[in-house]
C-alpha cells in the first residue's frame, strides 16, 4: 500500500497561545498528552484573510479526496475567537496545532538555528508553525487536523522571568511598613 501524502503548510506569524511546546500536556483535567500551541491570526488582516482563504481550499481538497467527496459539516483546524469566552480571542482565529512528538523548534536566524532545551516558545510570543492536512473521521464527525511539524519563534514576547530580579535587593523581603501612607485617597 502506497505511503499516503498529506498536505504541508506554514502559518503566517501569529501570537502563540496555550503552548505545551517544552513537553507534552499532561496531568490537567483535558490534557491529552500532545505537544501543542494555538496560532491567534488577527482576523483584519488581509494576509490572514489570504491564508484563511487558501487554507480551506486545501482542507477541502484533503478531505475530498479522504471521503470521496466534500462532507458535510466539515470541521477545521482553526474556530473563530468571537466565539470564546476569552476576550482576548476576539477579533481572532484560532488555529490549533498538535502532534505525539516534540515539534523542531527554531529562530529566525540566517542559518536557521535550532533552539535549545528552555528556549522554545511560550504563549504569547510570536511565531509561525509549519503543518501537516490530515483528514480523520471521529463517529459521525468529519475534519481535518493540523499535525504540527516545527515552530519558529519569530519574537520574544513572554519574559516569564522578566522584573523578578528587582525584589532581590530588597533586604528581606517586603511588608506593610514598607508602603507609602497616602490617606487622602480614601477619605
Amino acid at each position: 500500500m502506497p505511503k499516503r501524502e498529506f498536505t504541508k503548510v506554514t502559518s503566517p506569524i501569529s501570537t502563540a497561545a496555550y503552548a505545551w511546546l517544552a513537553s507534552p500536556d499532561e496531568g490537567q483535567e483535558f490534557s491529552d498528552g500532545k505537544f501543542k500551541v494555538t496560532g491567534l491570526l488577527d482576523k483584519q488582516a488581509d494576509e490572514t484573510k489570504s491564508f484563511l482563504k487558501k487554507l480551506t481550499a486545501l482542507c477541502d481538497e484533503a478531505a475530498a479526496a479522504e471521503f470521496n467527496g466534500m462532507p458535510k459539516n466539515l470541521r477545521y483546524p482553526w474556530k473563530d475567537g468571537d466565539e470564546k469566552d476569552k476576550e482576548d480571542f476576539h477579533g481572532m482565529w484560532m488555529l490549533t496545532a498538535k502532534t505525539k512528538f516534540r515539534p523542531s523548534m527554531v529562530d529566525c536566524s540566517k542559518p536557521i538555528r535550532v533552539l535549545n532545551e528552555g528556549e522554545e516558545p511560550k504563549s504569547g510570543d510570536m511565531i509561525r508553525m509549519s503543518l501537516k492536512l490530515i483528514p480523520y473521521q471521529v463517529g459521525g464527525s468529519k475534519g481535518v487536523a493540523a499535525q504540527l511539524q516545527a515552530v519558529q519563534l519569530v519574537e520574544k514576547r513572554n519574559l516569564s522571568n522578566a522584573g523578578t530580579e528587582d525584589f532581590d535587593s530588597i533586604d528581606g523581603g517586603y511588608s506593610i511598613d514598607d508602603a507609602v501612607e497616602d490617606d487622602d485617597d480614601f477619605e
